[in-house]
């Protein structure tokens, strides 16, 4: 949609312990609506960016940290890291996969698409933005693909829930148990184009004596 904008926010959380690790993001596609004449917001998307390897260098419990930001994170991490803590597999120069921990952890609490505007890519261009808008470097993206449901206590179909999956299939996101699923940010295309222009760089070589100062 040529008329679709994107606005996206980042803050601290707003608990002073955990603003020094979770930053919380927001962001939202709009477009302009001529019948009202003004903004309309057919899309957002609302999470979380936790910097694990922070934390773990000030003592703080991994577990602890993500129980306290939302309960649906402590589920999560019962279900993805247990005891080992969180972790993501690293292409190596020679081409095989060494498991590397992660300095992060990106957990996408909601994404909502206007019924009226749903097929027309909104999602995916909300999810794209994310890894262009928000450090997700060597961590993992994480959401519960799950529908919310349109009327408070009544079950969600069985065919929304496999649409909602397959689409996060098609976006890289794999299943870890429930209705978990995750994504290494590394895999992002923002971040693959980073790292494969770090590749193709020369390494800076260091000069056997450094110049004398003048006196």
């Amino acid at each position: 949609m040529a008329d679709l904008e994107f606005e996206f926010s980042l803050r601290p959380d707003s608990d002073p312990v955990l603003a020094r690790y979770v930053v919380q993001f927001i962001g939202k596609a709009i477009i302009w609506d001529d019948a009202s004449g003004t903004d309309r917001v057919v899309g957002e998307i609302h999470g979380h960016k936790l910097d694990l390897a922070a934390a773990i260098i000030d003592g703080v419990e991994q577990g602890l940290l993500l129980d306290s930001v939302c309960p649906e994170l402590s589920e999560f991490s019962n279900t993805a890291f247990g005891d080992n803590g969180c972790y993501y597999l690293q292409e190596m120069a020679d081409g095989t996969l060494e498991k590397q921990q992660c300095s992060g952890l990106v957990y996408i609490n909601e994404i909502s698409v206007e019924p009226d505007y749903r097929g027309r890519q909104i999602g995916t261009e909300l999810m794209s933005k994310i890894g262009q808008l928000v450090d997700v470097e060597d961590s993992i993206i994480a959401l519960k693909a799950f529908p919310l449901s349109e009327e408070y206590g009544r079950k969600v179909p069985e065919e929304s829930v496999e649409r909602v999956k397959r689409f996060y299939e098609r976006l890289g996101f794999t299943h870890i148990g429930g209705e978990f699923m995750v994504k290494q940010a590394n895999l992002c295309d923002s971040i693959r184009k980073r790292l494969a222009w770090r590749k193709s760089q020369p390494l800076a070589s260091t000069p056997d004596r450094l110049p004398k100062r003048p006196h």
